[in-house]
């Protein structure tokens, strides 16, 4: 009767057993199946390739010529898309595999997306021929002096994808690397070159005088002169003039103020009385002298607009002859030893009067 009982208890263990199992499996099959039903989060895009990667318009001179001051005359292959979110086809970058051993590149890739209708405008295809969605494959050789030659694929090879692309493309580009090829070689377009910051020149402003107006000014570095003539009574340069020279000390003018009040006949030699002073005028001095003028005050904004018509080629020059010369100091110093002389005498203000007087 003892085994009987232990026999059923054995019995009766191993069917509860049996069913918490059962229970577990088909727990695991339900979250399976849940899970199962549950959307899946998307992939993360792939990020960008390091043998093929994604290059603006602005940055093609750099891909194609090389960095300022470092020529690079390994061949380019440029894959042109149809917008920023064109995706890289796996066929472009086994290629790009194939020409690289180790870290060395013999020929270097990168696609152009956002920028890709644009930069087939300068490859020669029509502005009404959309880029294809498989894209336009153009390889370019170099010269290491920022110029070269390319030619386009015409394969329908791209469109097929996958290893005829591969195989179609690889052999396309060692032809033309090679200059083995029956494609036309074609002049390579230019590209905007990258902003190089410009050394900053120093301010080109002076006082002009008799001895400096044959160097600085009618002769000068530059092609241009800016004279500011200022009026009796000015001592030094007006400030708007000064900004207006540092403002522009990197391009092809330079700068200078006169006292003017005894150099009347500096002054007439550019058909200006004395009495429209303060007066800005602008000397090319060359086979043949010429002048323009602005009048007005010597504010920083008609100014700025004065100059900037004078380099953008816009200004109308006026014929000058002769060119007008200044008047050394120690002529003018007799002038000088007058006026106190006339003031003793109780003529001081004839005398300025006649000193500043304009004949007509």
């Amino acid at each position: 009767m003892k085994l009987f009982k232990v026999v059923l208890g054995l019995a009766l263990l191993v069917a509860v057993r049996a069913q918490d199992e059962d229970a577990g499996e088909e727990s695991q099959e339900s979250k399976d199946a849940a899970e199962a039903k549950e959307p899946k989060e998307p992939k993360a895009p792939a990020g960008p390739s390091k043998l093929a990667p994604t290059v603006r318009y602005l940055g093609l001179h750099s891909f194609l010529h090389g960095g300022h001051g470092s020529a690079d005359k390994t061949p380019k292959v440029l894959l042109l898309l149809d917008g920023k979110e064109a995706e890289l086809p796996d066929w472009y970058t086994s290629v790009a595999m194939s020409f690289k051993e180790g870290k060395k590149k013999s020929v270097s890739f990168a696609v152009v997306k956002e920028d890709g209708a644009k930069a087939a405008l300068r490859f020669g295809v029509p502005k009404d021929e959309e880029v294809p969605k498989a894209g336009i494959l153009v390889v370019a050789v170099l010269d290491g002096k920022g110029a070269g030659r390319y030619a386009r694929f015409t394969g329908s090879e791209l469109r097929a994808g996958g290893g005829a692309a591969v195989r179609a493309v690889k052999e396309f580009v060692r032809s033309v690397v090679d200059e083995n090829t029956e494609a036309a070689l074609l002049p390579l377009p230019s590209f905007p070159p990258p902003d190089i910051p410009r050394k900053q020149a120093s301010t080109s402003l002076v006082e002009l005088t008799y001895d400096n107006l044959p160097t600085h000014c009618f002769g000068g570095a530059k092609a241009i002169c800016l004279i500011a003539l200022m009026p009796a009574g000015a001592s030094k340069c007006p400030a708007a003039v000064a900004e207006l020279a540092k403002r522009h000390r990197n391009d092809n003018v330079q700068f200078a103020w006169l006292k003017a009040q005894k150099q009347q006949d500096f002054v007439q030699g550019f058909g200006i009385e004395m009495s429209q002073l303060p007066m800005m005028v602008a000397v090319k001095v060359g086979k043949r002298n010429r002048f323009a003028k602005l009048e007005g005050d010597l504010a920083i904004s008609p100014m700025g607009g004065f100059v900037d018509r004078i380099l953008g080629g816009d200004m109308t020059f006026a014929a000058l002859k002769p060119l007008p010369e200044l008047e050394p100091a120690y002529l003018q110093g007799a002038d000088d030893e007058e006026e106190p002389a006339a003031a003793a005498t109780g003529g001081g203000d004839e005398g300025f009067e006649d000193e500043d007087k304009v004949e007509l």
